[in-house]
């Protein structure tokens, strides 16, 4: 028996709107979730906030609890820009390609809009090295295969 329903309602909520099997969703949802918990700077405009030098610490706080709910309702956006990403892209070592760049070469190959802190956070999910850069980060993605998609 299920003890958090509330979990349960969302996971089939996101299985009816996707039309993925309850497991699939599930996964999808606990490593978006993962993700979020490990990097708690993390939200959908990436790592940090906008023009953090010119905020209050309670505007700070309020743009990066805002910027996490809208993280962690995109877990589909998410879970396709994994899967588009271990598709194309092979993992190295040294982390030197900005999560900027690869979300522009995403989107001119794919044509879909993703965010910035989307791509961060498809990259971790895949397992990709990774380096701060805020509000950016740097991965360890291969940029031979990033020239040829451009």
């Amino acid at each position: 028996m299920t003890t958090n329903r509330r979990r349960k309602a969302e996971i089939h909520a996101y299985q009816e709107a996707t039309g993925i099997a309850y497991l699939v969703a599930r996964r999808q949802i606990a490593a978006l979730a993962e993700v979020m918990e490990r990097h708690p700077r993390l939200n959908s405009f990436g790592i940090g906030v906008f023009n953090p030098w010119h905020k209050t610490a309670e505007q700070r706080r309020t743009d990066l609890a805002a910027g996490r709910e809208k993280l962690a309702g995109a877990v589909a956006v998410v879970a396709e820009t994994a899967a588009w990403l271990r598709e194309n892209i092979r993992p190295i070592k040294t982390p030197t390609v900005s999560s900027y760049t690869v979300k522009h070469v995403m989107e001119r190959t794919t044509g879909n809009y993703v965010t910035n802190g989307e791509l961060v956070a498809a990259a971790l999910i895949v397992g990709y090295t990774f380096r701060y850069e805020e509000p950016n980060v740097l991965f360890g993605m291969s940029a031979r295969d990033l020239k040829l998609m451009n």
